[in-house]
C-alpha cells in the first residue's frame, strides 16, 4: 500500500497507518509505543461521553496522554498523534464531552458507531446508532459544532446482509465529518469473517472525505490487498498490531531495532508507572495470549504468565522465550 499523509478536516495526519481504538488494549502505554514505531494516529480507549459529563474518574484516567511527564517531547508527539473516541446516543451530552476541560488537548474527536458489546449496545450507543441514522446525523452535528475536527467509525451494518457503510458515509461528511473508518463487518459477526469489501469500497466512492479500511488486516499483504480491493485511503489496525506490534513499522517503513522483548519491558514499565504494579500484572495479562503465540513452549509458558503476581515474574519467563 503507498503511505501518505491523510487531510482530515483543518487536520493533517502524518501518514495513513492508524491504530484502532480497543478498549481494554489501546492505553497509554501500548499507543505511546505504536507511535514511536510509526504510525499516524492513534485512539484512546472509547470514552463514555455521559461519564465525562458526571466526572466519573475511570473515563477521565482513559484519556491520559503523558501530560504530567517530564520530557514534554513524549507528551507532545502522544497529544499529536492521539484522537479521543467518545460513544454515547445523545447528542446533548456527546456535544458536551467534546466541548469539555478533558478533551481540550485533542484536536480529533471520533465518534462511536461501531462497538458491538452487549452493554453498549443495549443503550442505543456504538453499533446501534446504525439502525437510526437520523440519531446518528444529530449527534456528528452537534459534535461539529464544537469546533474540533469529528471523524466517525462504523460498521457495514448490524446483520449479515446489511449494508449501510455508503449511507452512514454520505451522511457524516454532509454532517461535517472529515474522515470515516468503515470497520468491513456487521455487528453480529463481531471480529470474525472476511471483511466486506465492496461495502467499504461503496462507501469510499460516495464520499469526497478520507474513508479508512478497518478489519482482518494482521499483516502487509492483507493491508495491500484491502487498499487494492476497496480503493480506501489508509488501513486501521486493530487485534493484528496486538498480535504484531510492529506492523505499523512494516507498513510505514519505520526503521526499528526494537525486540517484542524490549517492547514488552517497555509496555510493562509504564503500565506499571501509570496502574501501581497490581493493576498493571492484571491488566497486561489480556496481551499474553497475543504476545507468546508461535513461540516454543507458549501453551505451558501462557499458563505460567496468567498466574503471576508481580512485574518481576511476568519479565523473567518472557526473557526465557521472547
Amino acid at each position: 500500500m503507498e503511505v501518505k499523509s491523510l487531510v482530515s478536516g483543518r487536520t493533517t495526519v502524518e501518514n495513513n497507518v492508524l491504530i484502532a481504538p480497543m478498549a481494554g488494549y489501546t492505553d497509554f502505554a501500548f499507543r505511546s509505543l505504536e507511535i514511536s514505531l510509526g504510525a499516524g494516529l492513534t485512539f484512546t480507549e472509547l470514552v463514555s461521553a455521559k461519564g465525562l459529563f458526571y466526572g466519573a474518574k475511570g473515563t477521565r484516567e482513559l484519556l491520559y496522554t503523558g501530560e504530567d511527564l517530564p520530557d514534554e517531547t513524549i507528551y507532545a508527539e502522544n497529544r499529536n498523534k492521539t484522537a479521543a473516541q467518545i460513544f454515547g446516543a445523545d447528542a446533548y451530552y456527546m456535544r458536551a464531552a467534546c466541548e469539555s476541560e478533558y478533551l481540550k488537548n485533542f484536536e480529533i474527536v471520533d465518534i462511536n458507531m461501531g462497538c458491538p458489546v452487549p452493554k453498549v449496545f443495549k443503550n442505543g450507543e456504538g453499533s446501534a446508532l446504525l439502525a437510526d441514522i437520523n440519531r446518528a446525523e444529530r449527534i456528528v452535528s452537534e459534535c461539529v459544532k464544537s469546533g474540533k475536527t469529528i471523524t466517525a467509525k462504523i460498521r457495514t451494518g448490524l446483520i449479515r446482509g446489511d449494508d449501510v457503510a455508503a449511507d452512514f458515509a454520505k451522511m457524516a461528511e454532509n454532517a461535517g465529518a472529515a474522515m470515516v473508518t468503515v470497520h468491513g463487518r456487521v455487528r453480529e459477526a463481531y471480529y470474525s469473517g472476511e471483511p466486506d469489501f465492496a461495502a467499504i469500497e461503496k462507501a469510499k466512492r460516495a464520499v469526497k472525505i478520507p474513508v479508512v479500511a478497518n478489519g482482518g488486516i494482521f499483516t502487509v499483504k492483507d493491508a495491500d490487498d484491502m487498499i487494492s480491493k476497496t480503493g480506501a485511503d489508509g488501513v486501521m489496525l486493530a487485534r493484528g498490531a496486538v498480535a504484531n506490534p510492529f506492523l505499523v513499522a512494516e507498513l510505514t517503513g519505520k526503521t526499528t531495532d526494537m525486540t517484542l522483548l524490549r517492547f514488552v519491558l517497555s509496555q510493562l514499565s509504564v503500565m506499571t508507572e501509570r496502574y501501581g504494579e497490581k493493576r498493571a500484572v492484571a491488566e497486561f495479562r489480556k496481551f499474553v495470549p497475543y504476545y507468546v503465540k508461535g513461540e516454543e513452549g507458549s501453551k505451558s509458558c501462557r499458563v505460567k504468565l496468567m498466574k503471576c503476581e508481580s512485574v518481576s515474574e511476568i519479565v523473567d519467563i518472557l526473557k526465557e522465550i521472547l
